[in-house]
């Protein structure tokens, strides 16, 4: 067994082997082609890079387009227009119906059709028997499908039908799939089409005319247009509400003038004049027939008879009207309440009569005028300020509206919500692309602040280190020193340091501007007093060779003010040089502090060939001085009333006899009560030196 294993595994190490090499070499192929790739599609993105920006304006109108194409508002917009549309208006008065009504049903006997034959005939009679008195047309709203055998009662309301002259009956037709075979049995093509129609019997068909009464409801199940014409085999069937108004116009010498329905295929929006009911007199069928022969009570309202003048040279319907016969339908005049057939047809004659019938325009064009909308838009919505943008969206909004409604008044039917709806759509984008954009640049500035508040506090960190924080232990003096900075980092200097064994240097300052430009100009100047005080003791000169230096290389004209001292230690002579700064503080032994006028100076790096003069003071032990910079006397409280000098007196004379750091420390607390929550603007720094004597020479017996 272990020998065949063996013999086995010797022979599958090959194959193994070589489909080890086969996936390397495909890895490293399409790692090759990935980089190949990626090198032949860097142009495109760094094209997309710099143009997505102006992509996704468009890109959005497109997909709004698209969305508004495949029939997305559809049912909202037909609802939308039928509220705009639809306006309640006058029925026309030469315009009647006559009701088949439930009194109708209940004097007459129930509707079965044939039955009500003799009762229509009798109708018709009535109207036809005052010559004086004739309508102009007569429209009956009910089908007379033929019999295998025709009855008085059709032979009777054929002869009065005919005996009138005006008379429209109606016409069905039955829409289904027309199947075209071909010769081989099967089928070729499938097509919806009249396959069937349901017309009056000979009689009545030889002496009235034909109109169909199809109406087409919408997919919503709203009926909104007129079908004015169908066409069944070779026949052609206008409508009844079109054959209706011919006759009433050829009554009085006029034609009816049609539009151009074939490229509609016969349809029209319809503009409804009346809701249900508001063509209705209560003229029911048997108030028509003379109901008094057989009336119970023939003064009753209900059995008076329809007088002659109701009818004269007007158009009549004739249709039912009620409920239970089913001949109801909800219109784009009223969703809540169905409109009865015979009202319907009305409304069709009143629109054909006063030229009413409105064309819906392609959706091909009002898609692309809406599209050469969106797209002009689209880039403000995106790339201008929100109140910008807001205002076109309103503009729209109210164009949209105003535009449909102008459109209609002058025939034409236009979606009413696609502009409005598009501009909502590209605006809300237009919002959200601003928001991204502008957490995107809260996110870049939130990380740019990081990064200098990073920087600042590395700044600070080095500011920190590079003035001195170590003071030294001497018997011959005590000095202390400190900055606050406004800022991160601020602009004032302090600086101290021992020329040779006899000589103490104390500097003091305060740079223009504040932050990390100031902060700069300080290290610089800090460093270039340092550099030449280390070979040369007068503070003028110090100065008046700083000066020179800055002033040749400051082309951002910085300038920076200085009280700069050396204390001769072995003598306590104080010899000093100002450069525009405040005036030192100095207290005598045994006395109080007071502010001392030297002589001032122009600030260093202001201009140059500025000479500096000396001032003295000589310190006896226990001599203090106590310098600062303007932004002590300067500190500003809520009120905006600034710390001032006689504050600054009375701070330094609190614990005049302590130690420089008490000093220093009970100004800067006074500040701090002063000042209270009002922000600081400027940097506080103090120096403070007390001169204890020179240092007592050694005997050197002892």
């Amino acid at each position: 067994m272990k020998e065949k294993c063996k013999a086995l595994s010797s022979r599958l190490k090959p194959a193994a082997a070589w489909l080890q090499k086969a996936w390397k070499r495909a890895a490293s192929f399409l790692q090759a082609a990935w980089k190949r790739a990626g090198i032949l599609l860097a142009p495109v993105r760094s094209w997309f890079r710099k143009t997505w920006k102006y992509i996704v304006p468009f890109l959005t109108a497109a997909i709004v387009l698209l969305l508004i194409a495949v029939g997305t508002l559809h049912r909202l917009d037909r609802w939308t227009q039928d509220a705009i549309y639809q306006q309640r208006g006058v029925p026309s008065s030469d315009i009647i119906i006559i009701e088949i009504d439930d009194k109708t049903l209940e004097y007459l006997g129930p509707y079965s059709g044939t039955n009500y034959r003799s009762w229509l005939a009798m109708a018709l009679f009535r109207m036809a028997s005052d010559p004086e008195h004739l309508p102009a047309a007569v429209a009956i709203d009910i089908l007379f499908e033929s019999n295998d055998k025709e009855s008085n009662n059709d032979r009777m309301l054929a002869a009065y039908a005919e005996r009138l002259g005006c008379v429209v009956t109606a016409v069905s037709v039955e829409y289904g799939d027309i199947i075209e075979w071909g010769e081989d049995g099967h089928a070729v093509s499938r097509r919806t089409g009249v396959v069937n129609d349901t017309r009056p019997f000979e009689a009545l068909q030889a002496c009235t005319t034909q109109g169909h009464i199809n109406a087409m409801p919408d997919k919503d199940g709203i009926l909104r247009h007129a079908l004015l014409y169908v066409e069944s085999g070779e026949d052609h069937f206008d409508s009844m509400a079109v054959e209706t108004a011919r006759k009433y116009l050829e009554s009085k010498g006029q034609e009816l003038q049609l539009p151009d329905v074939s490229a509609t295929a016969g349809h029209f929006y319809v503009s409804f004049t009346g809701r249900p009911g508001d063509f209705s007199n209560h003229y029911s069928l048997y108030r028509l027939i003379d109901p008094r022969y057989w009336a119970d009570d023939p003064d009753s309202v209900d059995w008076q008879p329809i007088p002659a003048e109701a009818w004269a040279g007007k158009i009549v319907l004739i249709g039912p009207y009620a409920a239970s016969l089913g001949d109801a339908y909800f219109t784009s005049a009223s969703k809540a309440e169905p409109m009865y057939g015979v009202e319907y047809q009305a409304n069709v004659i009143q629109s054909l009569l006063e030229g009413n019938l409105k064309t819906e325009v392609s959706d091909l064009i009002q898609l692309l005028v809406v599209g050469a909308i969106c797209f002009t838009v689209a880039w403000f919505f995106f790339h201008r300020k929100i109140w910008i943008g807001a205002l076109i969206f309103l503009g729209l909004v109210v164009f949209g509206f105003g535009a449909a409604y102008i459109l209609y008044l002058l025939g034409l039917v236009v979606h009413v919500l696609w502009l409005p709806v598009a501009a909502l759509v590209l605006f809300l984008a237009g919002m959200v692309w601003h928001y991204v954009q502008a957490a995107k640049e809260r996110r870049a500035l939130a990380l740019e602040k990081e990064r200098i508040a990073t920087e600042l506090a590395l700044a600070t960190r080095i500011q920190a280190n590079y003035l001195p924080k170590v003071f030294p232990e001497s018997k011959q003096f005590d000095l202390y020193a400190s900055m606050t900075p406004a800022k991160e980092v601020g602009g004032d200097l302090y600086d101290f340091f021992l020329i040779d064994d006899d000589h103490l240097c104390l500097v003091i300052g305060d740079v223009s501007g504040k932050g990390v430009p100031a902060s700069l100009f300080m290290m610089l100047a800090s460093a270039l007093i340092h550099h030449v005080a280390m070979h040369e003791t007068s503070p003028a000169k110090i100065l008046t060779e700083v000066n020179a230096e800055i002033c040749s290389r400051n082309p951002e004209e910085m300038f920076v003010t200085v009280w700069l001292g050396v204390l001769q230690l072995s003598t306590g002579t104080l010899v000093t040089a100002n450069a525009g700064h405040e005036y030192p503080a100095v207290k005598p032994p045994n006395d109080h502090f007071d502010l001392i006028k030297d002589r001032h100076g122009f600030v260093v790096g202001g201009m140059e060939g500025i000479r500096y003069r000396e001032f003295t003071i000589q310190m006896e032990p226990g001599t203090k001085v106590f310098v600062y910079t303007d932004g002590v006397p300067e500190a500003t409280n809520a009120t905006e009333e600034m710390f001032g000098k006689d504050r600054l007196t009375e701070a330094l004379r609190a614990h005049e006899d302590d130690k420089p750091e008490v000093i220093l420390d009970t100004v800067r607390q006074s500040i701090a009560a002063f000042v209270g929550d009002a922000q600081q603007f400027d940097d506080l720094t103090m120096l403070c030196v007390t001169y204890h004597g020179p240092q007592p020479q050694e005997n050197p017996a002892e």
